[in-house]
């Protein structure tokens, strides 16, 4: 008998050896086929999970794909509007002395707007305790036009600058008219709550009794939204200094109040 052949006989009875045993111990062979999917699951949970250039351009194309369908399906609000009003008891200090009286000032709010410009405008009446005190009265009128260089909407985070005209009759039958700008910021902090903020330049202007006024006004307020209506609390500080022509006798003058108001957005 060859060399050979004999070596060939005893690799058949060691193969036929790790058969015999392998298919007596069930165990150890499930074992190795569980390693074996394990090792493979893990595989193909990589491969799933694997970023590539590719995947980086398709999601590129779904979010091109995405913009399309919503500027062809969405609505633009062109136009907004709203009307409100809002009333306050106002605090008047002239030249550091403080009044005891408390006249009511009450505002008509409304405005119009078409995308980032738009028309606000104001009714101002100041009525005293009682009809005696006419000099705390007064009554009024704002027009102002807007532009909105940040936000889409008025229900919105956003900045708007207004510039337009006052028109003020009271000390008694005094009035002028003046010119104002005005900077707004209004910021939402959830979706139903916010702020906002403005500040309001009053130019220098003569009045019909030969008096030059400037100033200017602070407000700051807290506003709830419930769907189109807003309840705000509003916190605003006037000052003003009158200086008479002739004389150049100075008076300075502050108002201040906190307001309750309402706006319906439409």
């Amino acid at each position: 008998m060859s060399l050979q052949f004999r070596i060939s006989i005893l690799l058949i009875g060691i193969a036929f050896c790790f058969e015999t045993q392998a298919a007596g111990s069930p165990g150890r062979s499930d074992f190795l086929s569980n390693l074996g999917q394990g090792i493979s699951k893990k595989a193909d949970e990589r491969y799933q999970t694997r970023w590539t250039l590719s995947d980086w351009f398709e999601t590129q194309r779904k979010t091109r794909l995405q913009d399309q369908w919503l500027a062809g399906n969405k609505k633009d609000d062109l136009y907004e509007f709203f009307v409100g009003g809002r009333t306050g008891s106002r605090t008047i200090t002239t030249d550091t002395v403080e009044s005891q009286i408390r006249p009511r000032a009450t505002q008509a709010l409304a405005g119009a707007y078409a995308t980032l410009f738009g028309l606000e405008g104001a009714s101002y009446d100041l009525t005293g305790p009682t009809p005696v005190e006419n000099s705390f009265n007064g009554f009024g009128w704002d027009a102002f036009f807007a532009f909105r260089p940040l936000g889409d909407s008025l229900q919105n985070s956003n900045v708007t600058l207004l510039y337009g005209l006052s028109y003020r009759d009271e000390f008694g039958g005094e009035a002028v008219q003046a010119q104002l700008a005005k900077v707004r910021l209004t910021l939402y902090v959830t979706k139903a709550f916010g702020l906002e903020g403005s500040y309001q330049w009053n130019f220098k202007e003569r009045t019909n009794q030969a008096a030059d006024v400037e100033g200017g006004v602070v407000d700051a307020s807290l506003f709830l939204d419930f769907s189109l209506l807003r309840l705000f609390g509003a916190w605003t500080r006037e000052t003003r200094t009158r200086t008479v022509v002739a004389t150049a006798v100075k008076t300075e003058r502050i108002r201040e109040s906190i307001d309750v108001g309402l706006k319906i957005f439409f």
